[in-house]
């Protein structure tokens, strides 16, 4: 092939040009889609109906409230709270700085069981039961508290509180509608690399 002696470039050179351009282009795009892939799929929020990827900087501050009535005081109420807490927190100092804020708002509570190490769905919890007056009226109350994590793997402090309005303190009944979900109760975990997704219906 001859070359060019006027300093411009040859078809050939032009034609190389583009092709060296194209390939840097498509490894380029080869090199962003990589990255993409390696990004893992959002965990998905679960309610009782349905599921939906939270953003980030959407808080949860949802409550599972479970009662005896539907209209008026319940004579028994089951509470699911959760509350973010710092990466490493400890536990047994989470359980005595709950106790220390009870102490405190409920200066006339009567402990019946201190702050008692269970286990709990394979994790370790604290439990502690007591009872106090509101307005005039007898409040009994069981509390657990153990530590987990949201779909964003950030840490939570998980609280299942039973309530009971009855005059003569917590009922047989009730003490067993308490034991029952806790003893049948499943922590929900991310799901492995093989397992798949449940198509979520459009809308």
């Amino acid at each position: 092939m001859r070359q060019r002696t006027d300093g411009r470039t040859s078809f050939y050179d032009r034609l190389s040009e583009n092709r060296i351009r194209e390939e840097k282009r498509l490894e380029e795009e080869r090199l962003i889609q990589e990255a993409l892939d390696a990004i893992p799929v959002p965990e998905r929020f679960q309610t009782n109906e349905l599921s939906f990827i939270r953003p980030e900087g959407f808080k949860d501050k949802t409550f599972h409230v479970f009662t005896m009535t539907d209209i008026g005081p319940s004579p028994f109420s089951l509470v699911v709270g959760r509350s973010p807490v710092i990466p490493g927190a400890d536990l047994e100092t989470m359980a005595q700085q709950l106790l220390a804020q009870l102490k405190k708002s409920l200066s006339h509570a009567e402990w019946i069981e201190p702050v008692t190490p269970v286990v709990l769905a394979g994790l370790d919890a604290r439990r502690v039961e007591f009872r106090w007056r509101q307005q005039g009226q007898p409040v009994h109350q069981l509390q657990l508290i153990f530590l987990h994590h949201d779909e964003h793997q950030q840490p939570l402090l998980m609280q299942i509180t039973g309530t009971s309005n009855n005059p003569q303190g917590m009922t047989a009944e009730e003490r067993q509608y308490f034991d029952s979900i806790v003893e049948t109760l499943e922590l929900r975990q991310p799901l492995g690399p093989d397992e798949p997704l449940e198509e979520a219906i459009p809308v």
